[in-house]
């Protein structure tokens, strides 16, 4: 099975170069390692590492000026050659068979997209699901992203799952109306991935580990919230926005209440309370940019014609 890695990065450097070097040795090689930078000034050795696998034919070194995740996961597909999509975040650890299990999952099931496991910190694998996670509507959003069993659900994390190509591209790809990797920009997709009638196969054998910010030297892609006290703007816009175009009279109050924890009673919140009106105002302040946005309309892919695979 061919399968196309596509990696959006923005300003990771050596950790990006490591999770290249993983996927460079794999058991089952990919068809190709797609990166898609968009850091305006790379590290003078992330550029020479970069530059060496490019010119050796290892990766394919792509450049996006807009640090938007979800132009850049389009990009990459557009791009991309293999059967299978199979999108990646720049700072994950996987092990030598990773890439064999998906291609042994895709191959076993005929699925139409694999989600994987991710692991971060001192994370444990959970073997039961919670009830509310079995929700057909909004299940979703309660579906431990470390579940030790295979099972179909609607859950998929946009830094480990691979997708049929030509189902993605279908589907539109990614809406681009999400600024920056603003939240919900993976649920917006899987939300039509499945009102299209199709479903995700989750598999623990598909694993990653995500080093996140904390982890990171600077940050990278996150480095922001370092440096300022509202960073988040871009992610209560796409709260907002994925609430206008798939919200029901089943899923909006929990949406709302996951929204609220995440940008006003958020841990910084909690820690100074006086934040909390000045966060409770810059939530609301993003709706009628969010409102704005859906009102135009999403930011999909248009004109896609199948390409032929080698």
């Amino acid at each position: 099975m061919k399968i196309s890695c596509i990696i959006p990065t923005l300003g990771r450097g050596e950790i990006l170069c490591d999770t290249i070097q993983m996927l460079l040795d794999q058991s089952h090689p990919a068809h190709e390692i797609i990166v898609v930078d968009q850091t305006a000034a790379p590290d003078e050795a992330t550029h020479k590492a970069l530059t060496k696998w490019n010119k050796q034919g290892k990766i394919r070194w792509l450049h996006q000026a807009e640090p938007n995740a979800s132009m850049a996961r389009n990009v990459g597909a557009l791009a991309a050659t293999g059967e299978v999509v199979l999108f990646l975040d720049d700072d994950i650890q996987v092990q030598p068979d990773f890439l064999a299990a998906y291609a042994e999952t895709f191959q076993r099931t005929g699925a139409k997209a694999v989600s994987g496991q991710v692991m971060e910190g001192d994370a444990k694998p959970v073997d039961v699901l919670p009830p509310k996670a079995l929700d057909p509507e909004i299940g979703w959003l309660y579906f431990p992203k470390t579940f030790s069993k295979e099972r179909e659900t609607s859950f998929m994390m946009a830094g480990n799952v691979g997708i049929r190509r030509n189902v993605f591209l279908e589907l539109g790809g990614m809406d681009e109306n999400y600024e920056k990797g603003a939240h919900r920009e993976e649920t917006d997709f899987a939300m039509r991935f499945v009102r299209a009638g199709y479903k995700f196969l989750y598999s623990p054998k598909c694993q990653i580990y995500h080093l996140g910010a904390k982890l990171v030297r600077g940050g990278g892609a996150r480095n922001w919230w370092q440096e300022k006290e509202f960073w988040y703007f871009h992610h209560c816009i796409g709260d907002w926005y994925f609430l206008i175009g798939f919200g029901s009279w089943h899923s909006c109050l929990p949406l709302l209440y996951a929204a609220i924890r995440s940008s006003v009673l958020n841990r910084r919140s909690r820690e100074r309370p006086w934040r909390i009106p000045f966060a409770l105002g810059f939530w609301l302040a993003a709706l009628p940019v969010a409102a704005w946005r859906r009102l135009k309309g999403p930011a999909l892919l248009s004109g896609y014609q199948p390409a032929k695979l080698n």
